[in-house]
């Protein structure tokens, strides 16, 4: 009989207090989960929390993995070229339809990369070798609309061996994509001045621009381009301009 009166004391004490708890804070809590004692057990460490959480954090990381773009890009491309030369020496004029072939390779790191340029015209019998530096300023991709400068040298080499022109240049490109798959570009370089024994005093620059269209990896473009070059050997002054078109395919990985 005495344990019975001494639990229903218990009980009705354990009552009155919590409801004590409740009138005095405005909540629901119970009196044994203090406010102290719940900001502790929210920073508590569990082996299971961790574990759910490591879950959690390697799919995000799979996740951003596959959805992340690489930071290198590479390009690989050709084309040919076809135009017109006129060389105007003294006042007389000599006009000839020419083709040559054209390629290049780039690779980029982000903003900055390298390319190689490869042009094998052998109707005019020489070949260009160009290595080229470039920084892109605006634009997130090579293959996006975007504002890159350029730094590089050609080298104009005969394949008599007669001449060899060692020209380094700077340049600037804008690519602007109109619609996704459609978009316009363009390329000025400005060659410094050289001195060569068959060419003598020599000034050039190269101007291209034209539209491409592309879908996925692929690209073709269309190019129109003009070159000038003016040299002075020995009192006599020779205007070469070549203008034509270039048309080829660039694959972007």
């Amino acid at each position: 009989m005495k344990k019975i009166i001494f639990f229903v004391f218990l009980t009705g004490l354990l009552s009155y207090t919590e409801e004590a708890q409740t009138s005095n804070s405005g909540s629901s809590r119970p009196w044994l989960l203090s406010s102290s004692a719940a900001a502790r057990e929210s920073k508590r460490f569990t082996l299971q929390e961790w574990l759910e959480n490591k879950d959690r954090r390697a799919l995000m990381d799979m996740w951003l993995s596959i959805n992340t773009p690489t930071p290198y890009e590479f390009v690989i491309g050709g084309a040919l070229q076809g135009y017109t030369a006129d060389a105007t020496t003294s006042g007389t004029t000599t006009s000839a339809s020419k083709n040559t072939y054209f390629g290049e390779v780039s690779a980029y790191a982000t903003f900055i990369g390298l390319t190689l340029e490869h042009a094998n015209n052998n109707e005019e019998g020489f070949n260009d070798v160009t290595g080229i530096f470039n920084l892109r300023l605006f634009g997130n991709t090579v293959q996006g609309s975007h504002l890159t400068l350029h730094y590089g040298l050609r080298t104009r080499t005969a394949t008599d061996g007669s001449y060899r022109l060692n020209q380094p240049f700077p340049a600037i490109t804008l690519q602007l994509y109109l619609m996704k798959y459609f978009g316009i570009q363009g390329n000025y370089r400005a060659f410094s001045p050289v001195n060569e024994s068959f060419y003598g005093d020599t000034t050039s620059d190269e101007f291209t621009y034209g539209l491409f269209v592309e879908y996925g990896l692929m690209r073709i473009f269309g190019d129109l381009y003009q070159e000038r070059q003016n040299s002075k050997l020995n009192g006599v002054e020779t205007n070469l301009e070549r203008k034509g078109s270039r048309v080829g395919l660039k694959f972007y990985f």
